[in-house]
């Protein structure tokens, strides 16, 4: 595989999509984490 190939794979729209919806997807179960560990805090708190 030629690198102007690779180059042009790696610069086509759905990689774009691809990332974006990986971002998001990291960042949901991030905050999701968050959310479960302050209610753990607060009801043991309780």
């Amino acid at each position: 595989m030629e690198l102007s190939t690779l180059l042009s794979v790696l610069d086509a729209p759905w990689i774009d999509d691809l990332i974006i919806w990986t971002v998001a997807g990291v960042a949901g179960i991030v905050g999701l984490a968050v959310v479960v560990n302050a209610l753990d805090v607060f009801f043991d708190a309780g």
